[in-house]
């Protein structure tokens, strides 16, 4: 792959990486996310960072950073077509981007952050806690056995259910020792990873179960679950969503995507590097997001007639946000879909 040299005048020991290709939608959200960084690390964490944006058009996230310290990674279609390893599963990419980080510089931690987030935090709880034996995913989820549920209650429940059977009573080899595994361990969600750079040994480990659950459940968290098996099993994990938000939701990416469009669209270079504004707009937009994923649980359960559990998140969602007339409307609305 044809890998840019390193950048001269600097001395970081990690990198914050995004994956950000395919749409212009999916690099304002890489932007904003990189842009809350700067907001909310200090001084001494952003010497200390170099950041590398693996993308197909450069130049987009150019019109609305200059910071030099950024590194670009040119995603050509020959070299995302390689990251795809010979498979169908475009998750496979993110492992690709961490592994090519790994290699170039061997001696630096690498943070991978989807693009579908941003900093609510200190940054420094994440950067400096990760060591050899720590390592950061962005949450824990469920167990399988319960992401069998889940996935079951949309149709999707062959997904979980090929990926149990084909984990159970089978040896996966992991740093080259075999480990077991069970229904009742638990998926993390990758929205974040902090490594430390002696993860690398483990990469061909990533790489291998990846292709090996894809292959046999086509399960579209394949890559998670890759990583967060290892990491399980060889690190103490710790979350990262006090300090990072992860928008994953369908419906609060479409949110996101016109209040990011908006955003960037009335600031220029200089407002948008003010930290006060950028920390600002991150409280106000995670608070936005928190609502409506509460309300978006609300209006499903009472469109399905799950009383209780609809008028509890109705509940939440109303104390947490009492004077947004929308909220009643939609829940209102879903209430009666069902009677009729």
């Amino acid at each position: 792959m044809n890998i840019p040299p390193k950048l001269t005048g600097l001395s970081p020991d990690q990198n914050l990486v995004f994956l950000s290709y395919g749409a212009e939608s999916e690099f304002r959200r890489a932007i904003f996310s990189i842009l809350s960084f700067y907001a909310w690390a200090a001084a001494s964490e952003l010497k200390r960072t170099r950041i590398l944006v693996y993308t197909d058009q450069p130049h987009f996230f150019q019109t609305y950073l200059d910071q030099p310290e950024i590194e670009y990674v040119l995603m050509t279609p020959a070299v995302m077509e390689e990251m795809l390893g010979g498979t169908v599963f475009y998750h496979r990419r993110k492992i690709a981007s961490i592994d090519m980080t790994f290699k170039k510089y061997p001696q630096d931690n690498v943070i991978f952050i989807d693009s579908d987030t941003f900093f609510t935090g200190d940054a420094a709880t994440l950067l400096q806690g990760i060591t050899k034996d720590q390592a950061f995913m962005h949450k824990r989820e469920y167990t399988f056995e319960q992401g069998l549920g889940i996935f079951k209650s949309f149709n999707e429940g062959e997904f979980p259910q090929a990926f149990i059977d084909y984990i159970s009573d089978r040896d996966l080899i992991i740093g080259g020792k075999p480990e077991r595994f069970t229904r009742h361990d638990y998926g993390w969600n990758s929205g974040v990873l902090g490594l430390h750079s002696s993860f690398a040994e483990y990469m061909p480990d990533v790489f291998r179960l990846n292709d090996e659950f894809y292959e046999n459940s086509r399960w579209f968290i394949s890559e998670q679950i890759a990583f967060s098996l290892i990491l399980q099993r060889r690190k103490v994990l710790k979350e990262a969503d006090a300090f990072v938000m992860h928008y994953w939701g369908k419906r609060q990416k479409v949110m996101l995507d016109k209040l990011l469009t908006d955003f960037l669209s009335r600031y220029n270079l200089a407002g948008l590097k003010d930290k006060t504004l950028i920390k600002k707009t991150t409280a106000r937009w995670k608070f936005k997001v928190e609502v409506d994923i509460i309300q978006e649980q609300a209006a499903i359960a009472l469109s399905l007639g799950s009383w209780l559990y609809g008028l509890k998140k109705s509940a939440q969602v109303l104390l947490k946000d009492p004077f947004n007339f929308l909220l009643y409307k939609e829940l209102i609305t879903a209430a009666s879909s069902k009677r009729k």
